[in-house]
């Protein structure tokens, strides 16, 4: 069994698109007894770092549910795509991630040395002994590559693209942000615009300036409450000249109050 300490490769594309999904994972998510906080920081870290996120799932702590989610992901992402899960990595029965992931891969499951040392090492700090139950959380998926952040000993594992991430916030984020140099697509230029035009009135004008702009995102959000503005507009794409076209073309077609340029 083989095991790599760095990842073998960074989120980028020559095409300057680089995709993601990710895979919150848990029973007690889908149950309504926690509530998931991990996607939307991941979205956001990554929007912020050029990359497109194109997918999200929910799933419940089954295996065969776990690898059907992953497999639909690599064929929305692509080769060169990433995909993040987050959950389903601790010591219980009902922890299968890795399990789950390894098998979507054909791969087979054993004990990672660094890891252990490093929990291992964690655990005598508390008096505590690693058991046969903890010996799980580093029994990793074959062929993987294993990061680690000095804040903690929970590795953070990659195999075919897919980074497994425990599902604690605190740790999750911890362990994201200590690698995000290692995700990067190319920068968003994004406008928005608020008007109190009703989105009534300004859908037929602002859809047909999205048809004559492709490469530019569009969205139209109702505030909801009574204010400053009705509606704020996003305009968003990687090209900065095609994005202020857009803007341009917006504001001669619906009375805007103000602007702010990202």
């Amino acid at each position: 069994f083989t095991f790599s300490s760095t990842a073998a490769t960074t989120a980028s594309s020559s095409a300057g698109e680089a995709r993601a999904a990710a895979l919150i994972i848990g029973d007690e998510v889908l149950a309504g007894s926690t509530v998931d906080t991990n996607s939307p920081w991941l979205c956001k870290l990554l929007h912020n770092r050029g990359i497109d996120m194109v997918r999200m799932e929910f799933v419940g702590d089954n295996a065969k549910d776990i690898q059907d989610s992953i497999l639909r992901m690599k064929e929305a992402v692509g080769p060169n795509g990433i995909i993040f899960t987050s959950g389903g990595i601790g010591p219980t029965h009902d922890d299968v991630t890795y399990d789950a992931i390894a098998g979507a891969f054909g791969r087979g499951l054993a004990v990672h040395p660094e890891t252990l040392k490093r929990m291992t090492a964690h655990y005598a700090t508390k008096n505590q002994e690693v058991n046969e139950s903890r010996l799980r959380m580093a029994t990793l998926p074959e062929r993987s590559d294993v990061l680690f952040c000095e804040e903690t000993w929970v590795p953070l594992v990659v195999v075919e693209g897919v980074h497994i991430l425990p599902g604690i916030p605190r740790l999750f984020q911890m362990m994201l942000s200590a690698q995000e140099h290692r995700f990067q697509g190319a920068h968003f230029h994004a406008v928005s615009l608020f008007t109190s035009v009703g989105e009534g009135v300004l859908a037929k004008p602002l859809g047909d300036i999205a048809l004559r702009h492709p490469a530019v995102r569009i969205g139209s959000y109702p505030k909801g409450q009574e204010g400053e503005y009705t509606v704020k507009l996003m305009v968003e794409g990687r090209d900065k000249e095609l994005v202020a076209a857009a803007v341009r073309e917006i504001e001669n077609a619906i009375d805007i109050g103000s602007k702010d340029v990202h």
